[in-house]
């Protein structure tokens, strides 16, 4: 590949995931001044999940007060690590648009907390949803667990920093052995 394609290329892409990620933050600033600076009756915050999540129980006594409530603690939880992740994301591609080499520990431990971040926050974030509502509930209940692409992404990620960490090893040996 060119290079000045390659790096133009890691440019755009920093400058998508730092759009993503303003927009992340935005929407958490909203979420914070609509809910608690202006005078609205009842603030309401969706978390939408797949239609055909891996697990779903639900009591008809759970109240929908008792989602928007659930999704209204998760959703600036989700706003922030996505955020990060845009924005940690968004400042690797900028090292390779100075030219800089993607195998570094430094580089490949990056990918890895992303990749490690991606995982735990798709499994645990329906967990924590889910907590959050049946606390809420008066009676009945309510359970989801779901996996999104964000899990597999992370799978993906977790594999190519372990990949970039076996090349900088063979590098280190190929200069080692001349």
């Amino acid at each position: 590949m060119d290079i000045t394609r390659f790096r133009n290329i890691s440019r755009f892409l920093s400058l998508l995931l730092k759009g993503f990620g303003t927009l992340a933050i935005a929407a958490l600033l909203l979420i914070v001044v609509f809910s608690f600076f202006l005078e609205i009756d009842s603030p309401s915050v969706n978390v939408a999940f797949s239609e055909s999540p891996l697990f779903y129980f639900q009591d008809s006594r759970v109240t929908e007060a008792d989602y928007r409530l659930g999704a209204f603690i998760i959703a600036p939880v989700f706003l922030a690590i996505g955020s990060y992740i845009f924005f940690k994301g968004s400042f690797l591609f900028d090292r390779l648009v100075r030219g800089e080499t993607p195998f570094t520990y430094d580089f490949a431990e990056s990918v890895k907390w992303i990749s490690i971040i991606l995982i735990v926050t798709d499994i645990f974030l329906p967990l924590l949803y889910t907590l959050v509502v049946n606390l809420s509930a008066d009676e009945g209940f309510y359970f989801v667990f779901d996996l999104s692409s964000s899990f597999m992404i992370g799978l993906i990620l977790y594999i190519v920093s372990g990949i970039l960490k076996y090349g900088i090893s063979l590098q280190e040996l190929s200069d080692d052995t001349i």
